[in-house]
């Protein structure tokens, strides 16, 4: 009686239009023998170009991480803070390692794994700027790029400075260094690169938001795929070689007490 009834169940889905969920695809990565993964190539030192025009970065390394221990190769494609989470809607990638930290909103789109690492994210300007906290704020104008958790954050707390988007973090640094924007709302390490390769433009914290862990991106529906990640994290945060890489790339390693989804 229970399998007719579920038989019913069923069919009556599938006349009003409604499916089952979708089954994991990580045996399509696997019978592919390739997975696609998205990663920035404008935010440094998560992933940018180097003099021969390759894809290095903390990212572009996670990413060789996950390709070697599920087996197969590894396609990259360039993704921005605009495109990551609709690049994985749309199926053109299986995976996002694009410094993106995770939200109630963007969970609303796409899953997330265990945080691999982490960043601090907040408002920067010049040394010499007088602020000292979000509060002394004027008519000071802020440019953050579009969607991003600093963006999030920033109009969260000050839904009425003169916040100006842009499309990436790359396009965000020019408007400051070029002047059409006076501070810049980006992550600690963004900022100490452009001090470092512009130290006449150096930036200084004016406040910090928050500590902000950064996850691999999963499409909806791959329960599978998911827990292969969560499980390829963990992995290597109890070995060390994320912590590693953290150093490496951000200068300092992960604490003791790194959160877990």
């Amino acid at each position: 009686m229970m399998k007719y009834l579920t038989a019913i169940a069923s069919a009556a889905l599938v006349s009003i239009g409604i499916s089952a969920p979708a089954k994991a695809d990580l045996k399509d990565i696997l019978d592919a023998g390739t997975v696609r993964i998205g990663v920035p190539s404008d935010v440094p030192p998560f992933g940018f170009l180097d003099e021969n025009n390759e894809q290095i970065g903390l990212d572009v390394e996670v990413a060789k991480m996950i390709a070697e221990g599920l087996g197969v190769e590894l396609e990259l494609t360039t993704v921005t803070s605009a495109n990551r989470i609709s690049y994985l809607a749309t199926n053109r990638i299986d995976l996002t390692i694009a410094a993106m930290g995770a939200t109630p909103q963007r969970a609303l789109q796409i899953d997330f794994s265990s945080p691999y690492s982490a960043l601090s994210i907040g408002l920067f300007g010049p040394e010499d700027s007088g602020l000292e906290s979000l509060s002394d704020l004027g008519d000071q104008s802020i440019g953050v790029a579009r969607g991003t958790t600093q963006d999030i954050e920033l109009t969260e707390r000050m839904p009425d400075a003169n916040i100006q988007r842009y499309d990436d973090d790359a396009t965000a640094a020019s408007a400051y260094l070029s002047g059409q924007v006076e501070l810049f709302a980006t992550a600690n390490i963004i900022a100490n690169d452009l001090s470092k390769r512009d130290p006449d433009n150096a930036l200084a914290p004016i406040e910090i938001f928050r500590y902000s862990p950064t996850h691999v991106g999963v499409p909806k529906g791959n329960p599978e795929l998911l827990r292969w990640v969560d499980t390829f994290v963990f992995y290597n945060l109890n070995n060390g070689r994320l912590s590693d890489l953290t150093e490496e790339w951000l200068g300092q390693r992960l604490p003791e007490s790194f959160p877990s989804m």
